[in-house]
């Protein structure tokens, strides 16, 4: 059974307790069935994203070629940093520490709906971002005059860290 697409707006500051626990806004989870997403380590900020639509989205990358090795170490390396969440009865999901460090995330954090997903952003990182640039609709206009291709911008990201 397909699930309905899911949009997620707003912004939201939480704590997070003693264990790395932070609520998802009762918005963001999924009515009547357990609230699962993937957690993932972005450029800036931990990305969110609910799990059909990681499944749909990453469904492509079943199809790599293990002889690529470029494309078998990119999926490792985002295979080894991600991390599954299912919401508890309260609505709140456990972060892994080796998620949190590489964004100085500590006691709180900034969770930014992006339509798709969700990111977790330190909040005086997040403040920073808020310069009143709008070149943020440069962006949004590059993404829909060009087809999406998650294997290639993979295999990019990549070897510009490689360099």
């Amino acid at each position: 059974m397909a699930s309905e697409e899911q949009f997620f707006f707003g912004e939201y500051t939480y704590s997070l307790d003693k264990q790395r626990r932070v609520a998802i806004p009762a918005d963001w989870r999924t009515k009547g069935v357990e609230s699962r997403f993937v957690m993932l380590p972005g450029r800036d900020s931990l990305l969110l994203l609910p799990y059909d639509a990681f499944k749909a989205s990453f469904a492509k990358l079943s199809k790599v070629s293990f002889a690529n090795r470029r494309a078998q170490l990119a999926l490792a390396k985002i295979g080894s940093r991600a991390q599954q969440c299912v919401c508890d009865k309260q609505g709140r999901i456990k972060i892994g520490q080796r998620l949190l460090e590489p964004f100085d995330i500590t006691d709180q954090v900034v969770m930014v709906g992006a339509f798709t997903s969700v990111q977790l952003w330190n909040p005086k990182t997040w403040e920073a971002q808020q310069d009143g640039d709008d070149s943020y609709l440069d962006e949004l206009e590059k993404i829909s005059e060009n087809p999406d291709n998650l294997l290639e911008m993979l295999q990019e990201s990549f070897l510009k860290n490689k360099e």
